[in-house]
């Protein structure tokens, strides 16, 4: 089984814009670096903020603010504009330029996320960064990688052309037949010259509802996947086993 990456996406701040990169360095037993780096907390979160500004504790996504509980933020794209600060852009709100590590940025950021956010749910109230692992829904360091041609399979099944950006995954790959990636579970593989080996399947939410393009939900998607194939998952959870870079353009190759 080989394949080609053809994309790879990070996620500075959970739930809140992607950025492409043409590659990045990875560690051992680390995530994909600056991806979910950054999370918000709301007020009923189980977690708090540290006074260095880290987490307490990885937590999963009910305590932060999340695509599933607001459609709207799928709308947002991040790039990073200088070390250490990023710009942050939503269809319906004015462009965002922050230092997330920043107190005074941070307070910017809730204020910008506001109107974005359900006045039904529970509000953000702090920015927190990762705990030494990524705010990612896995409570270890991760990437997540998803077959191209396992969403062209979904999307023709869905009668509709369904966007990457619904499912948040790391690692694009063409090359491999529909939900191939699956045969990575408990396999050894290289890409450039890092070595993961695939940890689990990914189960979806109703984040993946909601097109990015418009902000509204147009899919039960979890219906979907499991009228179709019987399950709820789309792309593998991969773990760094051996330190190396990756870049777009990269052979794929099971070991």
């Amino acid at each position: 089984m080989t394949g080609r990456l053809v994309q790879i996406l990070r996620h500075p701040i959970k739930s809140i814009g992607l950025e492409e990169i043409e590659g990045a360095s990875l560690s051992e037993g680390g995530a994909l670096p600056f991806d979910r780096e950054w999370a918000v907390l709301t007020e009923r979160a189980m977690i708090t903020r540290e006074a260095d500004g880290r987490a307490s504790a990885w937590g999963p996504k009910v305590n932060f603010v999340i695509g599933r509980s607001a459609p709207a933020l799928m709308q947002v794209t991040a790039r990073e504009t200088a070390p250490g600060r990023w710009g942050f852009a939503h269809p319906a709100a004015p462009d965002l330029e922050i230092a997330p590590a920043e107190p005074a940025d941070q307070a910017r950021l809730i204020d910008w996320l506001r109107p974005l956010w359900p006045q039904d749910a529970p509000a953000p109230t702090a920015v927190v960064r990762a705990p030494g692992q990524p705010l990612c829904d896995e409570a270890y360091a991760c990437l997540s990688l998803i077959g191209t041609a396992s969403l062209a399979d979904l999307s023709a099944r869905a009668g509709q052309d369904l966007s990457r950006r619904r499912f948040r995954a790391n690692l694009w790959v063409d090359g491999l037949a529909p939900f191939a990636e699956f045969a990575l579970v408990g396999r050894r593989l290289r890409i450039g010259s890092a070595e993961f080996e695939g940890h689990a399947r990914v189960g979806r939410c109703r984040a993946t509802d909601t097109n990015p393009a418009t902000g509204l939900r147009d899919i039960d998607m979890l219906r979907t996947l499991q009228a179709e194939y019987g399950h709820t998952d789309l792309g593998v959870f991969l773990k760094v086993v051996k330190a190396g870079a990756i870049a777009r353009g990269d052979t794929i190759e099971v070991l």
